[in-house]
């Protein structure tokens, strides 16, 4: 609900690449996982959940997070664009506080982070009381109202968490703003529950949780992979996919389609080919991977750059790319030419119905356990 055709939400990623050009990774858990990682996750899960209720949003997972260390450019964009409201989602350090908490500046400030915390504690989610902190910039340099929220310690948390708590910032912004929430799955809102088409986008939120891929394929034959290993390939999936904004469920469609249901030759070990990466039928032609979690990335890195055109992207989604590519190059024309599964046919595969099939595995996915 816009008022004077007025922006609602501006949503940044805490940390990120500063002006200098250095990555400011955040704190880090003690499981090693970065803040802003884990911040761009929820933020995506927020950003989708927002506009499914009808706010009007500009997010940084869609142009890339940046600001120096004291908030700096995260508070001019915030005064660039003017929205109603301005969010900087933050993760606390390993031994601070493990619960959500809204550090604010303004009494509207206030009353947002107690909208959110509402939310959190529906959820069954940590809740821990707020704090003003008038001395940080993008509170006080911000013409709107502004909010920080410390979501809990930085940990590697599953899809499923971090669904839930971009699910529930959603949810107290739009309670704060006076815009009905829709949850996911509700009729028309053209979320999470909706079929798979080669129209649909590659940059978006998991339209399926892992446990449900993991189910579908445990289902049927796996190869050599175990149980075990099924599970662990799916999970890095949707951690890396999840993490630079990509819909996890159609990465795990397409490797798939790609293997088989993991049975294919090239994706047995010791070769670990998740995605037909250089195979081209001829004998011996196609790369091998020294483990599952390098297959993952290569394979989710390389569809993130048909899904990006060159120049484009966040710290993260780049380093991620620049690392598939490094494996196997990738021609400048492919650059952002699939930003929905259809720009996959006769690129990534020659085969013209290529969009068409992984979509259908995508849909079996989505229809497993219902």
């Amino acid at each position: 609900m816009q008022q004077h055709n007025r922006l609602d939400v501006y949503l940044a990623v805490g940390h990120g690449v500063e002006p200098s050009g250095v990555f400011d990774p955040g704190a880090i858990g003690a499981d090693g996982r970065q803040e802003h990682m884990e911040a761009f996750q929820v933020c995506t899960y927020a950003l989708a959940a927002m506009r499914r209720s009808g706010l009007t949003v500009v997010s940084e997972t869609a142009q890339g997070a940046s600001h120096d260390p004291d908030y700096r450019g995260s508070a001019i964009r915030a005064n660039e664009l003017n929205p109603r409201v301005a969010i900087e989602v933050h993760f606390d350090f390993a031994q601070g506080v493990d619960g959500f908490s809204g550090l604010y500046d303004s009494e509207d400030g206030h009353a947002l982070a107690q909208h959110i915390g509402t939310a959190f504690t529906a959820r069954n989610m940590p809740r821990a009381a707020d704090v003003r902190r008038p001395e940080l910039l993008f509170l006080n340099s911000t013409h709107m109202t502004a909010l920080i929220p410390e979501i809990r310690r930085v940990h590697d948390y599953p899809d499923e968490e971090n669904r839930k708590q971009g699910e529930a910032l959603a949810e107290g912004t739009c309670a704060f703003l006076g815009q009905p929430f829709k949850p996911p799955g509700s009729p028309g809102n053209g979320g999470e529950q909706g079929a798979v088409t080669p129209d649909s986008r590659l940059l978006a939120p998991a339209r399926a949780p892992a446990a449900r891929a993991g189910q579908y394929l445990l289902a049927r034959p796996h190869g050599g992979y175990s149980a075990d290993d099924v599970t662990r390939i799916v999970g890095l999936y949707y951690t890396t996919a999840g993490a630079v904004g990509l819909d996890p469920l159609l990465a795990v469609a397409q490797m798939v389609e790609e293997t088989g249901h993991l049975t294919s030759f090239w994706s047995q070990r010791p070769r670990r080919n998740l995605a037909g990466i250089g195979v081209t039928g001829e004998p011996g032609a196609g790369l091998s991977f020294p483990d599952l979690k390098t297959a993952v990335r290569a394979h989710t890195g390389r569809l993130l750059a048909y899904a990006l055109p060159s120049g484009t992207g966040s710290q993260a989604q780049n380093q991620l790319i620049e690392e598939a590519l490094a494996a196997r190059p990738l021609d400048d024309k492919y650059r952002g030419i699939a930003p929905t599964l259809k720009g996959l046919a006769g690129t990534w595969a020659q085969d013209p119905e290529y969009a068409t099939k992984v979509a259908a595995v995508a849909n079996e996915i989505l229809k497993t356990g219902s």
